[in-house]
């Protein structure tokens, strides 16, 4: 069984910034097209099945108790001892082995791709990730900007501090607006 993190040369306790600054390091110096060595295109597609696997939350935790929690001898059984003909290892757990495969299959279109195919979608992945983390971040502001304006509301009213209650109705502003545009980005 291979090591995901190894392969991608992260810790066990890699965060997923870590993961994906690492993987794309890799991912675009072993893209066969711009990389003629030999192993290149199998290098390839193993940056990238170990990238999917530890990119994912759930793949990542099932691999995990499989890879680094199990005896050697209950971790994997061989393809030819369940009388199947698989060019691979497969995990017992049934959802991580569909996951490593589907993540090969997809690592295999990837290989088939031309650098510059594969540089653009790499380069889709991190923006939309930006995206959703700024999304993220401006909907939680928001939230504590609502709440702040509550609060403020509340005190300005009970201290008749006509401030505090104009600030108080800006801050709800700004967070209903910041909320009504992040939802809609979800």
């Amino acid at each position: 069984m291979e090591n995901y993190y190894e392969i991608l040369g992260v810790s066990q306790d890699a965060t997923e910034k870590e993961i994906k600054k690492a993987y794309r390091k890799l991912a675009l110096k072993y893209h066969p097209d711009v990389n003629d060595s030999p192993d290149a295109h199998e290098k390839f597609i193993l940056i990238n099945k170990a990238y999917l696997i530890l990119s994912d939350e759930e793949a990542r935790t099932k691999y995990d108790e499989e890879y680094f929690y199990q005896k050697k001898e209950t971790k994997y059984q061989s393809s030819t001892s369940r009388g199947q003909n698989f060019e691979e290892e497969e995990f017992v757990n049934p959802d991580l082995n569909r996951w490593a495969k589907n993540a090969k299959r997809q690592a295999q279109n990837y290989a088939s791709m031309s650098f510059d195919e594969f540089s653009d979608i790499v380069k889709g992945i991190f923006k939309e990730t930006a995206v959703q983390g700024f999304t993220a971040l401006l909907y939680a502001i928001s939230g504590v900007a609502g709440a702040s304006g509550i609060f403020s509301l509340l005190f300005g009213i009970g201290e008749s501090n006509p401030e505090k209650i104009i600030m108080a109705i800006f801050l709800i502003a700004i967070s209903i607006a910041g909320i009504s545009i992040t939802s809609k980005k979800y």
